[in-house]
C-alpha cells in the first residue's frame, strides 16, 4: 500500500477547505438603528393628551416603527416646565450620552413666561445646547406654537413676548445653516385660516390638543421625510 506524505495530505485538506468555503454567502452585518432625540418641554413630552397615541410625537413614533423610512429609534428627552437654562443642565445625561444621530431642539414658551430669561440668554441657551452634541449629530431647531388668544391681556402680551424667542430660532438656524422645523409659523398661519375652530386645537390657552398636536406633526414630518431620505 501506497502511504500518503503528510504534506500532500495537508495540502489537501487546505484546499478542500478553500473551496467549500468559497460557497458560502458572507453574513450580513446589520447598521446600527438612526436614534432620533427630541429635546423639547411639555409640547414634546405631550402634557395634556395621550402621550401613546394623540401627541405629535406618538405618531411620529408609529411611522417610524413601520420601517418606512428604515430603521429609526425616537427618544422622547420632553420635560414639562422646561425652559432652556433648565434643559441645558440635562443635555448630557437625556441626549449626548445616547449619541443620537438625530436631535430635535424645541424650546421656548416657557423661557418667554421666565422673567430672568432674555432673548439673548435663550439665544447663547440654545447655541451651547448645540455644541455640546456629539460630532455626528444633526441638529434641527424647531419653534413652537403660539399661544391662545383669550381675550384677556396676559395671554395677548404672551404671543408678543414669544415672538422675539422664535425670531431667535429662526435667525439661529439661519445662521448655522440648520434644518428648522417652523410649527409656530405654520400654526398661525393654519389658525388665521381657520378661526372659528381655533379654541379646538387647544386643551388650555398654553398646550395643544390632539387635533393641535396633529398640526405639529404635520410640520415635523414634512423636514423629518426630507432628513431621513438624503
Amino acid at each position: 500500500m501506497k502511504m500518503i506524505f503528510p504534506g500532500i495530505l495537508l495540502g489537501c485538506i487546505i484546499l478542500v477547505t478553500v473551496i467549500s468555503s468559497c460557497g458560502k454567502r458572507p453574513e450580513k452585518v446589520s447598521a446600527p438603528p438612526v436614534t432620533i432625540v427630541f429635546f423639547g418641554d411639555s409640547i414634546t413630552y405631550g402634557y395634556g393628551v395621550d402621550t401613546e397615541t394623540e401627541s405629535f410625537f406618538s405618531r411620529i413614533n408609529r411611522i417610524m416603527q413601520t420601517g418606512m423610512y428604515g430603521d429609526v429609534r425616537v427618544v422622547n428627552a420632553g420635560v414639562s416646565g422646561d425652559d432652556t437654562s433648565e434643559a441645558l443642565r440635562r443635555v448630557t445625561t437625556d441626549v449626548t450620552t445616547l449619541n443620537p444621530d438625530i436631535v430635535i431642539i424645541a424650546f421656548g414658551l416657557n423661557d418667554c413666561q421666565n422673567k430672568s430669561m432674555t432673548p439673548a440668554k435663550f439665544r447663547e441657551n440654545i447655541n451651547n445646547m448645540i455644541a455640546a452634541m456629539p460630532s455626528k449629530t444633526r441638529v434641527i431647531l424647531a419653534t413652537s406654537n403660539s399661544f391662545l388668544e383669550t381675550g384677556q391681556s396676559l395671554w395677548m402680551d404672551l404671543n408678543e413676548t414669544l415672538e422675539p424667542y422664535m425670531e431667535e430660532v429662526r435667525t439661529t438656524a439661519r445662521d448655522r445653516n440648520l434644518p428648522i422645523i417652523d410649527v409656530n409659523s405654520a400654526w398661525k398661519e393654519h389658525l388665521r385660516q381657520d378661526q372659528r375652530h381655533m379654541e379646538t386645537f387647544y386643551i388650555d390657552p398654553t398646550h395643544p390638543s390632539a387635533k393641535g398636536h396633529g398640526l405639529i406633526y404635520e410640520a415635523y414630518m414634512n423636514v423629518l421625510r426630507r432628513t431621513l431620505m438624503k
